[in-house]
């Protein structure tokens, strides 16, 4: 499979700032709005919790966070998302999170905030589910993507 120009940069420069499109990051990463500190993945392993870019097999580059590994790979799912992806092998990582910018802040994986959130957020998804259901009621994705892409 071809790389794609981040991996090429990254590859070259050793980090890189991304700007995320969608929603499967919400409420965290606002599509379009905010963006991401992302440094080379180097294969020293995914910890729980963080934030990596990886690519899929059909090669889509996605942005979801490590919930774990088995077997099969790392274990992963968007903040605005309650469906685990399984078997997400060292080979197709990318790159990692080491912060993002919130408007014009700059907020780091070790910032105590950050942490209680991804901490709380991830710990169960039968909660994360119920709690997203009632959240796109009130905010439909369309109109989510719709509010934060101009």
């Amino acid at each position: 499979m071809d790389e794609t120009l981040i991996e090429q940069y990254i590859k070259e420069n050793g980090d890189f700032v991304a700007i995320p499109v969608g929603t499967s990051m919400y409420p965290m990463l606002r599509n379009r709005r905010d963006s991401v500190y992302l440094v080379r993945y180097e294969g020293e392993g995914l910890k729980k919790y963080d934030l990596p870019v990886y690519k899929r097999a059909d090669g889509t580059q996605v942005m979801h966070r490590c919930l774990g590994k088995d077997e099969n790979g790392y274990i992963m799912c968007g903040d605005n998302q309650w469906t685990l992806e399984h078997g997400i092998r060292e080979d197709q990582i990318i790159a990692v999170a080491k912060g993002f910018y919130r408007d014009e802040k700059y907020i780091p994986n070790e910032n105590r905030l950050y942490r209680a959130y991804y901490k709380l957020w991830s710990s169960n998804l039968f909660l994360r589910k119920c709690a997203l259901r009632v959240i796109h009621k009130i905010y439909p994705r369309q109109k989510i993507m719709d509010k934060y892409s101009s």
